[in-house]
């Protein structure tokens, strides 16, 4: 069963109704608010309460959290959010070298956490995450 541990939340505005998106992943958008973050999007945190549009979200941003699996997600496994906001495996990254520009853009997920869950998740399962807020993941270790 998929516990939480030493949470650290802020509350944010909800953008949207988010009434149906409790332990998914979440993202600030530019007017300060928290609507659904979508696939391997830079998330603020996981969705504590179904808040409406208006209400107060609050957002867990450290410490171990509830995420609903969107499918397999092994144990240990670096884990963002899929379309639905949901956890997925994260993929790692890589240059897209056929643009040839100086700064080639970097396709990949952003690392919210690490799936403490001891066995395989299955689809909507509620998994423990431990949010570290990683970012890229290197695609060869260097």
């Amino acid at each position: 069963m998929a516990g939480e541990a030493n949470l650290v939340c802020i509350t944010r505005i909800a953008g949207a109704d988010l009434s149906a998106k409790q332990y998914t992943a979440v993202k600030q958008n530019s007017s300060g608010q928290v609507v659904a973050a979508g696939a391997g999007e830079k998330a603020l945190g996981i969705l504590q309460n179904k808040p409406t549009s208006g209400q107060a979200a609050t957002v867990a941003v450290g410490g171990v959290s509830k995420w609903i699996a969107g499918g397999v997600v092994a144990p240990d496994a670096e884990v963002a959010a899929d379309a639905d906001g949901k956890a997925k495996t994260a993929v790692a990254n890589t240059t897209d070298t056929q643009v040839g520009a100086a700064a080639d853009p970097l396709l990949g997920s952003y690392i919210l956490g690490r799936n403490l869950t001891a066995a395989n998740s299955v689809q909507n399962q509620v998994i423990e995450v431990l949010l570290t807020h990683t970012g890229a993941s290197p695609g060869t270790v260097s």
